[in-house]
């Protein structure tokens, strides 16, 4: 499977995603579609998925102002 070095942008996001959702959402948890984008599917601390998180977009829309805050 291809693989990459997140950029700063999606480990921020990666990071607010354990800061919110917890450890158990690592790096190793994120895959990579044909175009590019990292993606996961954040889990909660029993291990159900919560939602898929598309880093590569959110990282995108914090560094240009759509998203306004880190949420805290």
């Amino acid at each position: 499977m291809h693989r990459r070095d997140l950029t700063d942008g999606e480990v921020g996001v990666l990071n607010i995603i354990q800061a919110g959702y917890g450890l158990q959402n690592t790096l190793d948890e994120v895959k990579f579609t044909h175009s590019n984008e990292a993606v996961m599917f954040v889990k909660a601390s029993d291990g159900t998925s919560q939602v898929l998180a598309n880093l590569s977009n959110l990282a995108a829309w914090r560094a240009d102002g759509t998203i306004s805050s880190d949420g805290s």
